[in-house]
Order: C-alpha cells, then sequence, then structure tokens
C-alpha cells in the first residue's frame, strides 16, 4: 500500500513573437487540483489534550529512531509517559486506510469493538502478552489509530489496554470527524 501524496501539475500553451508578428494567445491553461489531501498529522493533536491524556509533550517526535520516516504510508507521532521512568511509548498512525486493511496485516490480532468510544481495540501479534495495546478509529477519510508499547524491556507498570484506552478517551475529541 502506497501513501497517496496530492500531486499539483500545471499545464500552458505559450506563444512566441517575432517583430512581425502578433503574440499568440495561450492555446490552454489548466490546473489540476490535487488527487487526495495528505492524512491528517497526529502530531497536530494539542499540547493541552496531550497532557490531559499523561504524556510527555516535549518527548513528541515522528521516529523513535532518527530523522527517516516511520512510514511512508502513515503520518506518525509519538510520544512517552512522562515519568522519569517512562515504561511506555504511545505511537499515532493517521492514514488512507480502511479498519479492514489493519485487520488484514498480520501484526495485528484481537479486535473487538470499544463501546462507548466507538473504536476497536487490538494488539499486536508480534509482542508479548501484556507488553503492547492498540484502538483504531475510522475517520472520514481513512483510518486513525494508537499503539501503546513497553519500552524495550522495561516491566509493565500497568494495563497496556487499560492505559491505552484511558489515552485514547482523552484525545478522541482532537480526532478528525468519524467516519459515516
Amino acid at each position: 500500500m502506497a501513501g497517496l501524496v496530492g500531486v499539483m501539475v500545471s499545464v500552458c500553451g505559450c506563444g512566441g513573437a517575432t517583430e512581425s508578428a502578433p503574440v499568440a494567445e495561450p492555446t490552454s491553461s489548466a490546473v489540476a487540483t490535487p488527487v487526495e489531501d495528505e492524512p491528517w498529522d497526529p502530531c497536530t493533536i494539542p499540547n493541552d489534550a496531550i497532557e490531559a491524556a499523561g504524556l510527555d509533550v516535549d518527548s513528541k517526535s515522528t521516529n523513535l529512531f532518527g530523522d527517516a520516516p516511520l512510514s511512508t504510508d502513515w503520518k506518525t507521532c509519538i510520544w512517552t509517559d512522562p515519568d522519569p521512568g517512562s515504561w511506555y511509548f504511545l505511537g499515532a498512525f493517521s492514514g488512507f486506510h480502511s479498519l479492514d486493511d489493519l485487520r488484514n496485516n498480520e501484526r495485528f490480532n484481537q479486535f473487538s469493538r470499544v463501546d462507548g468510544l466507538g473504536g476497536y481495540e487490538f494488539l499486536r501479534a508480534d509482542r508479548p502478552a501484556g507488553r503492547s495495546c492498540g484502538v483504531a478509529f475510522e475517520v472520514e477519510k481513512g483510518l486513525v489509530y494508537f499503539v501503546l508499547d513497553t519500552m524495550g524491556s522495561e516491566e509493565p507498570q500497568g494495563d497496556p489496554c487499560m492505559e491505552i484506552m484511558r489515552i485514547a478517551g482523552e484525545l478522541h475529541s482532537s480526532l478528525p470527524p468519524a467516519a459515516s
């Protein structure tokens, strides 16, 4: 799945002139509008919402492992919890994908509907039990999902699924409108 990026194309005809000939009128002029906008950027979640969710505003990053984009398919933003001994990080992902795309990704499993938030909780298949949890929301132009993962070998200081539901509840109002 490739990310979609809008492209602007200009096509115009130009006439040349000589001393004895008039300047020709343009033969055509058209500007194509972007095919799609970029996905919503989760790094635009307001700092006060990030703080209310119990995350460290100053830890915001688009990639925990350097400057390269984490994904070409998704807009990403990552925060850690503010404790000096942070035990988790939260990744937020947004893209022009569907919930079925996420369900068909072998890295995720055990999807269940979350009443009240209108989302779907899921687990990462490649992480040991009790070390990760996610929640996905279908929005007007795609999908937004959060994944909470424990840091390296840090022991969880709580249930990742309970923690992500608390965070998602705080951040839900900052997401794009739900899909209809």
